[in-house]
């Protein structure tokens, strides 16, 4: 079966992750996690176990528009080599921090990788 992932795309979506989920923060990144229980509806109908949500956002330094779209950019990438094998039935939402300058690719897929560790969020042996 192919794996399926979604985009959070409701305020009261990052809300609940932000609330009731766990976290782990670094230098450049935070990556906050919420499980799902089986019976969590959306809009009357019931969100299915095995998709997983992810949403990518920005702090609040970031002034253009250029800055902002960069760096979600930035946190797709690098998220995208680690989808296959991140496990599924989570809300998972990674902030890209504001500093003076955007780290690079690499240093953001490191860290991306340390968090989503530390989470339990990763396959075992992957």
């Amino acid at each position: 079966m192919l794996k399926t992932t979604q985009t959070l795309r409701f305020n009261y979506e990052f809300s609940r992750v932000y609330k009731r989920g766990k976290f782990a923060t670094g230098r450049y990144l935070s990556v906050h996690c919420f499980k799902r229980s089986p019976h969590l509806k959306h809009n009357m109908t019931p969100v299915p176990i095995d998709i997983l949500r992810v949403g990518f956002t920005n702090g609040h330094g970031r002034r253009t528009a250029v800055a902002r779209n960069r760096a979600k950019r930035l946190l797709r990438a690098a998220f995208s080599s680690y989808e296959p094998s991140v496990r599924t039935g989570y809300d998972i939402i990674f902030l890209m921090k504001t500093g003076e300058d955007l780290p690079t690719y690499q240093q953001v897929e490191k860290e991306m990788g340390r968090h989503l560790t530390k989470l339990g969020l990763l396959h075992p042996g992957e």
